[in-house]
């Protein structure tokens, strides 16, 4: 009976752990953040074993989450994702901002949480390599922020992506 309850504890372990996406490689923001970003996932990204962007299919979804601790207190937070290049920063076309439908408010200074989105990449998305900024910032528009690269293909290309 020992067995089968550690074969079946084994068995939910590997479950949770394949649910939560890749963890993936991150860049800070330029702008002056309040925040210790500790990891960031996205599901799927196979392509993290490799270092390369996440692929992501247009008509399809992808969850990016991640764990934060904020130097900062918040009673409602705002989060926002961008298409970011050295000119400037496009807003994420139909993203819901607001942030704590996805991760717990009050934010509180100090205290590790996660936030977990689902992005719907959209049809009319063009295909190529992005970097995408994401915030998730406070009233007073203190803020944790990071860049991931993402690759938006059509799902009829997804047999070239190797």
């Amino acid at each position: 009976m020992e067995r089968i309850m550690a074969a079946l504890l084994l068995v939910v372990i590997a479950l949770v752990a394949f649910t939560r996406g890749e963890v993936i490689k991150y860049q800070s923001c330029s702008e002056p953040v309040k925040c210790t970003v500790q990891e960031v996932r996205v599901d799927p990204c196979p392509e993290a074993a490799q270092d390369k962007p996440c692929l992501m299919l247009k008509g399809s979804n992808a969850t990016i989450a991640f764990d934060y601790t904020p130097e900062f207190d918040a009673q409602t937070a705002t989060a926002k994702a961008f298409w970011t290049q050295t000119a400037m920063d496009l807003p994420f076309a139909g993203m819901d901002n607001e942030g704590c439908k996805y991760t717990s408010c009050p934010i509180v200074a100090g205290q590790r949480q996660s936030y977990s989105y689902n992005l719907p990449i959209q049809k009319k998305y063009p295909s190529r390599t992005f970097d995408v900024k994401w915030q998730l910032m406070n009233e007073a528009e203190e803020m944790c922020c990071f860049i991931i690269q993402i690759a938006i293909k059509d799902k009829k290309a997804k047999k070239g992506r190797n």
